[in-house]
């Protein structure tokens, strides 16, 4: 891909890009991943400057180490930000927005399973000055075939029920422009879903596809479905309109249910039967009932969380000459 230039080189000052990584778990993706970096970010014309911003969420490997090296080796192009535990991927990118000095940011991953050559084309689209906001997508993933699929059924749902204008294949890579950054800054939710963050906006966003390689994501799976139920939580009622209609449903089968037996035993046409048909039903409508209770304990939780106001994430350290204030 040919370098960009930017849409206007007269401009009194560079561009500046801002790259926010958050890491977890990652020490032997970092150094590839750096160099690949590296590489992408020197095709950028000289109307542009560039930042990094590593935000190492609680790694418990050598990941930090590694990025100390790559601030040692380029300290006024490389900014580090050490949370003191595993706060998530969302808090980390939340981090990194925070520091971003950029007039456009674009988060990416650490295992190398997007590639760096995806910003190019996402600051070239953006420099058109049509979009605020570039999306990469998967238009096919080498991963499993139970990674495809969960993927895939995770999208479906989020288009269908809670943000409807989720590109089908999701996205984990995007470009924001420095007033969607400035948004989403704003925002005070302690529980979150960045990808719906985003879109909620409600700037219309280019999309661009791309072929995800195999690779070694530092998200644990337990990371994984807390991304699903935040995403959903956080931007659909539909679990819990979803309770409403199961107990109508219930209710009412239960009702005619009662009824059938009361008349069959008032006229004599069934026997007394025996302890087996009263546990199943006992032990079907209690399963019901405890599943119902945790999707509306799901909401209680996050409202509870809300109310106590606390940080999404909190800073151990920082390397790069970050201001008190940037935190």
């Amino acid at each position: 891909m040919s370098a960009v230039s930017p849409a206007d080189p007269a401009a009194d000052r560079l561009l500046l890009i801002s790259v926010v990584i958050p890491v977890y778990n990652s020490e032997e993706t970092i150094p590839p991943a750096w160099a690949a970096l590296r590489a992408t970010v020197a095709q950028l014309s000289e109307g542009y400057a560039w930042e990094v911003i590593f935000v190492d969420d609680g790694s418990r490997d050598a990941s930090y180490a590694r990025l100390v090296e790559i601030f040692s080796a380029l300290p006024d192009r490389v900014r580090v930000v050490k949370l003191t535990r595993s706060f998530g991927r969302v808090p980390a990118i939340l981090a990194g927005f925070r520091v971003a000095r950029g007039d456009c940011c674009i988060v990416m991953s650490s295992d190398l399973q997007d590639p760096p050559a995806l910003m190019l084309e996402m600051v070239q689209r953006w420099q058109r000055g049509a979009h605020k906001i570039v999306l990469a997508t998967r238009s096919d993933r080498e991963d499993g075939a139970w990674a495809r699929w969960a993927s895939r059924t995770f999208y479906r749902l989020m288009r269908r029920f809670a943000i409807p204008n989720m590109p089908a294949s999701g996205f984990e890579v995007f470009l924001v422009d420095r007033r969607v950054v400035e948004l989403i800054r704003r925002f005070e939710e302690t529980s979150t879903f960045i990808q719906g963050n985003v879109l909620w906006a409600g700037f219309v966003p280019e999309v661009i596809g791309y072929t995800r390689p195999l690779g070694r994501s530092g998200r644990t799976r337990s990371q994984r479905v807390a991304d699903f139920i935040d995403g959903f939580v956080s931007y659909t009622v539909a679990p819990v309109r979803l309770i409403t209609i199961v107990g109508l449903v219930v209710s009412a089968l239960s009702f005619a249910w009662a009824t059938l037996i009361f008349v069959a035993r008032l006229f004599w046409l069934i026997p007394v039967q025996g302890w087996a048909p009263t546990m199943i039903a006992i032990l079907m409508l209690a399963g019901v009932q405890l599943v119902m209770l945790g999707i509306i304990g799901e909401y209680l939780w996050r409202n509870l969380y809300e109310t106590r106001r606390r940080p999404n994430f909190v800073v151990e350290s920082m390397l790069g000459g970050l201001a008190d204030d940037e935190v």
